[in-house]
């Protein structure tokens, strides 16, 4: 009971301790460093207060206006990508886990974002941080959105996010971009139903690679074999639930990578390509 009341009033502190900091800029002097490390240890807290609107509002603040010495921001980036962390309790579904995971993700890319422009943070973290954000997506399973009592997870959003500043960042290499799409075809064939706009976030990643120079014709191979996939899903299993709940990630992706391409008129061919494949799975049920 008392470590229970002992959580409880840690927790109220560290809500006090950001309130400020956020709404006045205070942190009690020499105390930077110690409130880190009750961050880093609640960012996964099922109080979405203290998650979503205080640390997480915190770790922007601090990384975005340089706030942080060089060696607490390695720190931070390099507790986010522990097994404590991006990838605490992974393949666990319905479990408070996620939480942290998810959280940390974000953390990551923030840290990325920054480091795209002031180029501070150490290559071998960097390098780190680009293959975990596509190995993150890859391995999460609990790809639940919001949570009733607890607010978002939203993982698969949040992971999307990750991959997107792992793109961007001037560390990238092409030869990840492969992997990264193989990433986001997995995430379509998990077992989930998106509902919380993943198919957007999943769509950025996307856009990133195309700025980085990806061919149309690379992902008029990637959205083939979402295609493909899926015709093998119907040939085996018919119109079962299973099959309908793949079809809609899979089409609402592909929907959603038309329009953001159709936003910028940018790649023509691609577009005439994925409006053929989502008339084709629509033909496929309506007829």
């Amino acid at each position: 009971m008392g470590s229970k009341v002992e959580m409880e009033a840690a927790a109220l502190n560290l809500k006090h301790t950001l309130t400020l900091f956020i709404n006045e800029n205070s942190i009690p002097e020499g105390k930077l460093d110690m409130v880190i490390r009750t961050m880093l240890s609640n960012i996964g807290s099922t109080d979405s207060e203290l998650r979503d609107e205080l640390i997480y509002i915190a770790f922007g603040k601090l990384i975005t206006q340089n706030m942080l010495t060089s060696l607490q921001e390695q720190h931070i980036l390099a507790a986010c990508l522990d097994e404590e962390h991006l990838f605490y309790k992974i393949g666990e579904t319905e479990t408070d886990s996620v939480f942290t995971r998810s959280f940390s993700a974000l953390v990551i890319a923030l840290q990325l974002n920054k480091d795209r422009v002031a180029g501070t943070l150490p290559e071998e973290l960097v390098e780190q941080a680009l293959s975990s954000s596509i190995l993150y997506l890859q391995k999460e399973v609990d790809t639940r959105g919001f949570v009733d009592g607890k607010g978002w997870a939203h993982s698969i959003a949040h992971g999307a996010d990750l991959l997107t500043a792992a793109i961007k960042h001037p560390s990238f290499s092409m030869d990840l971009a492969d992997s990264c799409l193989a990433a986001i075809q997995c995430c379509l064939y998990k077992e989930a139903i998106y509902i919380d706009d993943e198919d957007e976030r999943l769509v950025f990643a996307v856009e990133a690679l195309l700025e980085k120079g990806m061919s149309e014709s690379v992902l008029k191979k990637l959205a083939h074999q979402l295609s493909g996939r899926l015709d093998e899903l119907h040939k085996g299993d018919g119109f079962s639930i299973g099959y309908f709940n793949k079809r809609r990630n899979v089409v609402s992706f592909l929907r959603s990578l038309y329009f953001r391409l159709a936003y910028g008129d940018t790649a023509s061919n691609l577009r005439r390509c994925l409006i053929e494949i989502m008339k084709d799975k629509h033909l496929q049920v309506y007829r």
